[in-house]
């Protein structure tokens, strides 16, 4: 019996370790920018991009009931996430109209995996594909925030950057709740390497629209200098995991999820007063 709460416990804690770490960096960012009116959480896509990962695998992935259980238990507790982000976004001088819906759908994308039922198959289509939509709705209001950000902005608030660490966000769930769909998370590193290039890319695009329009802010290059070194740390660590055929367990993830997480902090870095 003690065996059996211990391990529990450890799942609770690694299920909700990288929500805290997600929303600890969120808070301490909100804090900072005082000074900014509105609040525009950073990590927002991320989540929303592990969930939707998360719901093709309910939706289309062949698992038992038992597999299915423990996933929606591992996936619930990105709900406290969200509702650090209510919270953050009442303390901020003015509301953000957008957040707050890209907030609201993705609750309901939780809700709707939360209440999928067993045994009704159709039923259970039926209320996957309806969460379906309200993640679709999501992410257009990730773009809306996007298009009303500064161009200089879109560096930080990378989709891409974001859809790499919600893949891995997504991944580590899937690990912990001993998920048996091998060719799924066999092709989650290959999507992450893809991800990670396609930032890369976008950010060269960023500088280069800033430097056309003479929008370049005065920052240090030795942020962007870290920011560029760590695509090439990713990069290699994720094409030596490929090439080696190295099972992404939690450790392997725990890295990626900091390293990936150091991405946008260290550009906000340079943005904040001293």
């Amino acid at each position: 019996m003690s065996d059996q709460t211990d391990n529990k416990s450890r799942i609770v804690f690694l299920a909700l370790l990288p929500v805290m770490v997600l929303l600890a960096s969120e808070t301490a960012l909100f804090y900072l920018q005082q000074h900014l009116l509105s609040f525009v959480a950073i990590f927002s896509f991320a989540v929303l991009s592990c969930q939707l990962a998360i719901q093709i695998v309910f939706v289309k992935g062949e698992i038992c009931n038992g597999q299915r259980f423990r996933l929606v238990k591992v996936n619930l507790w990105l709900v406290l996430y969200w509702a650090g982000l209510l919270l953050l976004g009442t303390m901020a001088a003015k509301r953000y109209i957008p957040l707050a819906l890209l907030i609201g759908a993705a609750l309901l994308l939780l809700i709707t995996v939360w209440q999928q039922p067993k045994e009704d198959i159709r039923l259970q289509r039926g209320i996957l594909l309806f969460g379906t939509v309200c993640g679709i709705l999501g992410l257009f209001c990730y773009v809306a925030i996007l298009l009303n950000l500064p161009l200089q902005d879109g560096l930080i608030y990378s989709p891409f950057s974001q859809l790499l660490l919600g893949l891995i966000v997504a991944n580590w769930q899937l690990r912990l709740s001993r998920n048996r769909l091998q060719g799924f998370l066999a092709l989650l590193p290959r999507l992450m390497l893809l991800t990670l290039l396609l930032n890369a890319i976008y950010s060269v695009g960023i500088l280069l629209a800033l430097h056309v329009n003479l929008l370049l802010p005065t920052i240090s290059s030795s942020a962007f200098a870290g920011y560029f070194a760590l695509h090439l740390v990713l990069g290699i660590l994720l094409f030596w995991l490929i090439l080696k055929q190295k099972v992404l367990d939690l450790r392997w993830l725990s890295l990626l999820l900091l390293l990936t997480l150091c991405l946008p902090l260290l550009l906000m870095s340079a943005y904040l007063p001293l």
